[in-house]
């Protein structure tokens, strides 16, 4: 988060706020039109809440955060003012012209000046509000726009011959800002522009986010200096575990042992920096990336539908059918000698057990008894737009935790998702329960993700509206297809999905 204000529903307020929403979007990326049509999109709905949801009361607050990554920048805004339906506020141009009513025309302008906008009805906690605009990186905009084929035609032909060159000796180290030029090179001269990540291919933002430390990385050299492969994992905020983000190996030089050797600097640094565990998120297009994650010992404890949307996999078909499922990847990095108490739903107790065995994590199941809850409940929300995926994070229960996760997913389920994953901790006793009491719901079992916030275990579920053909997901680990098929069966026999068909 690049910045949290506690707003006063004070007219005079619209003017700094704006002024910053500006200047903070051309920082980030924007260009000086994009960030003007902002920052007016935020003024319009912040004087919507000023004068329409605290009409009589001027002696209120609301939240304003901002958010930015490479591709696009957030504001999302939290208020407790009076309820309205947005549906009854639609702009009619027809209204506006004969009989000068212009109800809706503020909703139309935030959304003509925002690439992404939407609203959540959060019940007895208020509304939420987030805009979303996309920053444009015009000096590479171009070459991702070249099709597949063009993209990927050096790639391919240099990725389908043999490793030609033998290396005696190279040398892997940590990397350093000055490396920055490098990485975005060797990921060129191996990917082409069909590379995901795409702020690699900009040596500032590498040696920006190094400097910074958002990732721990390695890059391996030939003795002469020439860079040919690069291994970066990037930590998680919330716990002391990190995610296996982005690696290359330059294609002539490999099978001379360069990503193994990277791999193994990579957990002596996580092992250094008292990271818990490792985890990576493997396509099910195919099975090679969950290949080499078994082969260093990675072991499959989630299976997410429908991840992610629109993405091009490099060798493989473009009209692939339905959006594209992850395996979740976990290695444990320090071992596990106490056993952590942990609530288990009846229903998910064997498949859960067998996921911790499988890792090899001590715990000791715990019956239920009896659990209190907290007044209200602690939830997060977060918004993958480019996926149509949301996650539901609860950190504690409260009285109104039914309520509350109900209002939350209909405000979701406006945006036409694609999935919507919920995490439960399963160190809370409250959980078993809780998860019985949301079945009309209609959530299913994804997996387990050990220490994955807040340093402790959740129990991860996810409501699908895809359909999904779980022949076309492909699981290398015989665990793996286990989950597969539980997950599938749950699936298919999902009330919602029986509706439907």
């Amino acid at each position: 988060m690049d910045a949290q204000f506690q707003i006063s529903t004070d007219e005079k307020v619209i003017n700094p706020v704006c002024d910053f929403t500006q200047s903070w979007g051309v920082n980030c990326g924007l260009t000086t039109g994009d960030a003007l049509r902002f920052s007016v999109a935020l003024s319009e709905l912040v004087t919507d809440i000023i004068l329409f949801a605290f009409p009589d009361d001027s002696n209120q607050n609301f939240e304003i955060k901002f958010f930015h990554t490479f591709s696009h920048v957030e504001i999302v805004i939290s208020e407790l003012g009076e309820p309205f339906d947005p549906d009854r506020h639609t702009y009619d141009a027809q209204n506006a012209l004969t009989e000068g009513n212009f109800d809706g025309a503020g909703f139309l302008l935030i959304k003509t000046f925002s690439d992404e906008f939407s609203f959540i009805n959060k019940g007895k906690k208020g509304k939420e509000f987030r805009l979303v605009k996309n920053i444009e990186v015009h000096d590479i905009d171009k070459l991702l726009e070249l099709s597949a084929e063009q993209r990927e035609t050096k790639p391919d032909s240099e990725g389908d011959q043999e490793s030609t060159i033998k290396l005696e000796e190279f040398t892997v180290s940590r990397i350093k800002p000055e490396d920055a030029e490098d990485i975005s090179k060797l990921i060129y001269r191996t990917y082409g522009y069909s590379y995901n990540v795409e702020d690699l291919y900009l040596p500032k933002k590498v040696e920006e986010s190094v400097l910074a430390k958002d990732k721990l990385g390695v890059i391996a050299r030939k003795i002469d200096g020439e860079a040919i492969g690069y291994f970066a994992v990037i930590p998680k905020d919330n716990s002391r575990i990190a995610e296996v983000g982005e690696a290359v190996v330059s294609p002539k030089y490999r099978k001379n042992g360069v990503m193994s050797s990277m791999m193994e600097q990579l957990i002596e640094i996580a092992e250094s920096k008292n990271l818990s565990m490792l985890f990576g998120e493997a396509v099910t297009v195919h099975p090679v990336s969950q290949k080499v994650n078994n082969k260093f010992g990675y072991k499959t404890a989630a299976l997410q539908l429908a991840s992610s949307v629109n993405v091009k996999y490099k060798g493989f078909d473009e009209d692939y059918s339905q959006p594209i499922s992850m395996a979740m990847d976990f290695l444990p990095i320090l071992p596990s000698h106490d056993k952590k108490p942990v609530y288990l739903p009846d229903k998910y107790s064997d498949i859960i057990l067998a996921t911790y065995d499988e890792l090899g994590i001590n715990v000791d199941p715990q019956k239920v008894t009896e659990y209190h809850l907290a007044e209200t409940s602690d939830i997060d929300l977060k918004i993958n737009y480019s996926s149509y995926s949301s996650l539901i994070i609860v950190e504690n229960y409260g009285n109104d935790f039914i309520s509350e996760l109900s209002e939350l997913v209909d405000g979701l389920e406006e945006n036409s998702p694609e999935t919507i994953l919920l995490d439960l901790p399963l160190e809370n006793s409250a959980t078993p329960e809780q998860l019985h009491n949301i079945s009309e719901l209609n959530f299913i079992y994804s997996g387990l993700l050990p220490h994955y916030h807040y340093d402790a275990d959740f129990l991860r579920v996810q409501k699908v509206y895809s359909d999904i053909d779980f022949n076309l997901i492909e699981i290398y680990s015989d665990f793996g297809k286990k989950i597969k098929t539980f997950v599938a069966d749950e699936y298919n026999n999902n009330p919602e999905r029986s509706q439907k068909s």
